[in-house]
C-alpha cells in the first residue's frame, strides 16, 4: 500500500503558510487604507495582524515585500470581486467607470501602486516582478474579454485581443498616473470612452444600424 502521509505533510505547511500571508497583507492593506503606505511598519503589520514580528519578517523580509504582497493581495481580491477570470465575464466599460470612481481608500492604493512603479527598475526590487506578473495577468484577462466582446459583435473583428489588452492596461496605468495629480480628472469616464473607442465599439454599433432592415418603409 502507498504511504501518502509525505504529500499530506507537504500541503499542509503550505496552505497555513499561504493563510499566513494573507493575514499579513491583509492587514497591511487595512494599514494602508486607513493612513497610507508611508507609515507602515513591520511593528504596525505585527499588532493589526496578530502575528509576531518575526513571524511577518519570515513572510517578508522587508518593508518592501510587505507592500509588494499587499498589492498582490488587493488585486487578488478585485479579481475575485469583480469575476474578472471567470468563465462569463464581460468587458463592460461602464463596469470599468464605476470601479474607478474616486474615494479616499481607492486613492491610497493608487499611491501605492505608483510608488511601486517607480520602484521597479532598481535592481532586485520585489515591486519588478510583481509589475511584469501584474501586466501579464492583466493583458491576460482584458485579451479574453476583447475577443469575447468580439464574438459577441461589440469590437471590431479584425482587431488583435492581445494588443488591444495592452493598450487597455496601458490606459488605465496612465489614467492613475494623471488622477493623482489632476483630482477634477473623471478617470472612470476617461477609461470607459477609451476603451470603447480602442475595441471599436462605436464602429460596430453604427455598422450595425446601417446593416439593419428599414423598419416601416
Amino acid at each position: 500500500m502507498t504511504d501518502t502521509a509525505p504529500s499530506a505533510s507537504k500541503r499542509g505547511p503550505y496552505a497555513r503558510s499561504r493563510v499566513r500571508r494573507e493575514q499579513i497583507s491583509d492587514a497591511v492593506l487595512r494599514l494602508v487604507d486607513a493612513q497610507g503606505h508611508e507609515g507602515v511598519t513591520t511593528a504596525l503589520v505585527a499588532k493589526e495582524s496578530g502575528v509576531p514580528e518575526p513571524s511577518v519578517l519570515y513572510h517578508f523580509p522587508t518593508k518592501d515585500h510587505l507592500l509588494v504582497g499587499a498589492m498582490e493581495r488587493a488585486d487578488d481580491l478585485s479579481a475575485d470581486d469583480s469575476g474578472a477570470e471567470g468563465d462569463d465575464s464581460h468587458l463592460d466599460p461602464e463596469d470599468l467607470r464605476r470601479a474607478l470612481q474616486p474615494g479616499p481608500v481607492g486613492d491610497r492604493r493608487v499611491r501605492l501602486y505608483l510608488m511601486l512603479k517607480g520602484q521597479a527598475a532598481t535592481p532586485d526590487h520585489p515591486a519588478g516582478a510583481y509589475l511584469r506578473a501584474r501586466t501579464e495577468r492583466s493583458v491576460r484577462i482584458f485579451s479574453r474579454l476583447v475577443a469575447r466582446r468580439q464574438h459577441e459583435g461589440l469590437a471590431h473583428p479584425g482587431l488583435d485581443p492581445d494588443q488591444v489588452a495592452l493598450q487597455i492596461t496601458a490606459l488605465m496605468d496612465g489614467v492613475a498616473l494623471m488622477r493623482m495629480t489632476n483630482s477634477d480628472l473623471d478617470a472612470g469616464a476617461l477609461v470607459a470612452d477609451g476603451v470603447r473607442r480602442l475595441v471599436g465599439e462605436n464602429w460596430m454599433r453604427a455598422r450595425a444600424l446601417l446593416d439593419a432592415p428599414d423598419v416601416g418603409l
